[in-house]
């Protein structure tokens, strides 16, 4: 397994804008949209401020530890949050209460890792 980061530039008005980043990893013939430790795909506005971000783990969008797709205004405030736990969106209220009952588990049940959450929902 191999991961590598791609990051697109446009150019616009004789400079270029960093537009993009996207984290992938490569295992044998197959390429998927894999990040852990943050965001797997990155979007900006032309001033360099994030537009959005999503997380992603073997190519489902999740995460357990906060929104997996947020959307930002120019001034950096969040615009919205989506909920994502293994490519299955939930509404906030649902997404906490699956968080707390996981939370509540005793320590021998629980998925502490994101990738096993994925493998394991």
């Amino acid at each position: 397994m191999k991961n590598i980061s791609v990051t697109i530039y446009t150019k616009e008005h004789g400079r270029l804008d960093l537009t993009y980043e996207e984290y992938l990893t490569f295992d044998f013939d197959k390429v998927t949209r894999h990040r852990t430790d943050s965001p797997a795909s990155i979007w900006y506005y032309q001033d360099g401020s994030i537009e959005r971000e999503y997380y992603f783990i073997n190519d489902k969008m999740h995460r357990i530890d906060g929104p997996a797709e947020s959307w930002y205004d120019k001034d950096g405030s969040i615009e919205r949050e989506y909920y994502y736990i293994n490519n299955k969106f939930y509404n906030k209220e649902d997404y906490d209460n699956l968080i707390n009952e996981m939370k509540s588990l005793p320590k021998s049940l629980k998925l502490t890792h994101q990738e096993q959450w994925v493998r394991e929902l």
